[in-house]
C-alpha cells in the first residue's frame, strides 16, 4: 500500500539496553503481563481449555480439502525453518506475518514474521523475505541485530511490520524485550537495498520501567507530499506505577523520521487513556496522516474505535474522537487479535477504510466494515463484510487497496469446520465501488487447515493481524496455515504463505 518524553520514558537510542540479556534476574515479564492482565488490554485472545495440540480429525480434513480455492493463484510457502529447537521455545512455529509491496513497482514485495514463538509471549527472532518477481520466489533471512540468535542484545521480539518508502527503502518495525529483565523498546531497521541486507535497528522507544507494545509504521511515499519521505512510528506504552509493578495507563504516542529513518525524534502522545492499543498510521496523498486504534473511555469498560489525524507531519493530532463501538466477543479457545482494527487509505482518492472483528451481526464474531470520504470528517455506518454462515465465526481480518481503486478485506473463517472450532480457511473480498458492495467470498486456502497445530499463546495462534496488500491491479495475500507435515516435529506446523489475485 501507499502506504516529548515524559514520566519515566527514555526515547533517545543512545539509552541501549545491556548487551547481555542472558542472565536470570529477579524479574519475569510474562508475570507482568499477567497480573495486569484485568487492567489494560495487550491483545486479543482467550486462554484454550484442553489440549491445545490436540489430533487433526484427518476425516474433516480429506473432505474439506475437495473445496478448491477460485480467482487466486495457487498459494506458495514462503518460509524455511532457520533456527533450532530450544527449551521452552515452540520449533517450527511461525506466526504474525505482514506483507507490503513496493508502491513504486509492484514486483517487489517484503514480508516479515515471528519465528519460533515462546507461549508466554514473543519469539526466537523475527524473519524477512523479499520477492522481486511478484511473490514467485523469495529469498528469507533472520532479520540482524534483534535478538540473541541474530547478534543483537534483546531475548525476545514480536509485532513485525514492514513497509517501503522512497527509493526502494524498506523500513521494518519490531518490538524488543527482555524475559528476565525490565528493559524494552520499539525498534526500527531500515534496508537501502530493497530487503537484500538490513542494518542495525535503531530504538525509538527505549524504556527500564514501563512496557512498550503494539507497534506500527507507514512511509510518507507521496512526492507532492510536504512530508515526503517521513517515516512514522506508533505504539502504545503501559505506563507503570512507582512500583514498576502495575499499569496505571496506556499511552498512544507516535515518533517520527525526517531522515529517512537515520533517528527518530522524541514520541508525541496522541492519547492518555485507561486502553489504548493497535494504532495503525496511514498517510494520505496530501501528506496527512491518520490514526486509528482501539481504546476505552474513562467512564466505562467498553471498547471503541477512535481516530485522529495530524496536518504537518505528526507534530500535532487533532482531539482523538470515537468513531464507532467495537464489539467483539473473540473466538474461543483461538487468539484472533480480536480487538485490532485494520486501517487502509486509498492512494488516489484519500478515502478511509476500517475493518474489525464484531459479534453484533449473529452473536459470533463477524468481520465488519465502515468508509470515510471526506479525510474522517464523517463515517459509513458499520456494515457486515465477511460471508459466512451466522454461527461460524470470522476473525484476523485486514483491509487493502489496490491502484484501480477496488478495496479488499481478508479474514480467516471456520465455515468450513461442521463443529465451528478449529479448522480454519482463509478468504477474500473485494468490492468495485469503495465498499459499498463487496463480491463472492474467494477461498483462498486449497485445504482447510487445523488451527491446533499452530503456535499456543494465551490459545492456538495465528498472530494477531496477517498480510494483505495491493499493487496496481491485483492483491498479495500473507498468512499463516497449518497443512504441511514436518518429519522433523512429527506433526503438521504453522508456516507462512502467499497468493495473489488472479
Amino acid at each position: 500500500m501507499r502506504l516529548l518524553t515524559w514520566g519515566s520514558i527514555l526515547s533517545l537510542a543512545a539509552l541501549s539496553p545491556p548487551a547481555l540479556a542472558e542472565e536470570s534476574r529477579d524479574f519475569s515479564r510474562s508475570d507482568w503481563i499477567a497480573r495486569n492482565l484485568d487492567r489494560v488490554e495487550f491483545s486479543g485472545g482467550v486462554i484454550p481449555n484442553g489440549d491445545w495440540r490436540g489430533p487433526a480429525p484427518q476425516e474433516i480434513l480429506a473432505a474439506e480439502a475437495k473445496i478448491r480455492a477460485r480467482r487466486t493463484r495457487r498459494p506458495r510457502l514462503v518460509n524455511s525453518d532457520l533456527l533450532v529447537d530450544e527449551d521452552h521455545l515452540q520449533p517450527g512455529t511461525q506466526a504474525e506475518p505482514y506483507l507490503h509491496v513496493n508502491p513504486f513497482d509492484p514486483k517487489h514485495l517484503v514480508a516479515g514474521w515471528q519465528e519460533n514463538r515462546y507461549a508466554d509471549g514473543g519469539a526466537q527472532a523475527l524473519n524477512v523475505a523479499v520477492s522481486f518477481n511478484r511473490g514467485r520466489t523469495w529469498t528469507e533471512s533472520i532479520l540482524p541485530g534483534l535478538t540473541l540468535v541474530a547478534g543483537g542484545p534483546w531475548q525476545r521480539a514480536s509485532d513485525p511490520w514492514v513497509e517501503f518508502g522512497p527509493d526502494g527503502h524498506v523500513f521494518f518495525a519490531s518490538l524488543l524485550f527482555n524475559e528476565s529483565s525490565p528493559e524494552n523498546a520499539v525498534g526500527v531497521s531500515r534496508s537501502t537495498d530493497g530487503g537484500r541486507t538490513w542494518e542495525d535497528p535503531v530504538e525509538t522507544g527505549w524504556t527500564p520501567v514501563d512496557f512498550n507494545d503494539k507497534e506500527a509504521l507507514t512511509v510518507d511515499t507521496f512526492p507532492e507530499s510536504p512530508h515526503y519521505g517521513n517515516v512514522y512510528v506508533a505504539w502504545d506504552i503501559n505506563v507503570a506505577d512507582a512500583t514498576g509493578q502495575t499499569v496505571e495507563a496506556q499511552d498512544l504516542v507516535v515518533a517520527r523520521s525526517t531522515d529517512g529513518g537515520t533517528s527518530y525524534e522524541n514520541p508525541r502522545r496522541v492519547r492518555r487513556g485507561p486502553t489504548n492499543i493497535g494504532a495503525v498510521p496511514r498517510v494520505g496523498p496530501d501528506g496527512t496522516l491518520f490514526l486509528v486504534w482501539a481504546g476505552r473511555r474513562h467512564s466505562d469498560t467498553a471498547l471503541w474505535i477512535y481516530f485522529s489525524r495530524s496536518r504537518n507531519g505528526g507534530r500535532g493530532w487533532s482531539n482523538p474522537r470515537v468513531i464507532a463501538r467495537l464489539a467483539t466477543l473473540g473466538v474461543p479457545d483461538i487468539r484472533s487479535g480480536d480487538i485490532l482494527p485494520s486501517f487502509a487509505v486509498d492512494p488516489d482518492s484519500s478515502d478511509l477504510y476500517i475493518v474489525w472483528q464484531d459479534a453484533r451481526w449473529t452473536g459470533v464474531d463477524q468481520i465488519t466494515f465502515m468508509a470515510s470520504r471526506d479525510a474522517g470528517r464523517t463515517w459509513s455506518d458499520p456494515k457486515l463484510v465477511s460471508a459466512a454462515p451466522a454461527d461460524a465465526p470470522t476473525f484476523t481480518t485486514s483491509v487493502a487497496v489496490n491502484g484501480k481503486g477496488q478495496v479488499a478485506v481478508s479474514y480467516y473463517s471456520l465455515q468450513n469446520d461442521p463443529q465451528r472450532s478449529f479448522l480454519v480457511d482463509r478468504y477474500l473480498r473485494i468490492s468495485n465501488n469503495g465498499g459499498e458492495s463487496f463480491g463472492r467470498a474467494i477461498r483462498v486456502t486449497r485445504q482447510t487447515f487445523d488451527i491446533r497445530f499452530a503456535a499456543q499463546a494465551r490459545g492456538f495462534f495465528l498472530g494477531d493481524y496477517v498480510g494483505l496488500a495491493g499493487t496496481r491491479n491485483q492483491f498479495h495475500l500473507l498468512w499463516v496455515d497449518t497443512r504441511r507435515f514436518s518429519a522433523a516435529l512429527d506433526r503438521r506446523q504453522p508456516d507462512v504463505w502467499t497468493a495473489r489475485t488472479r
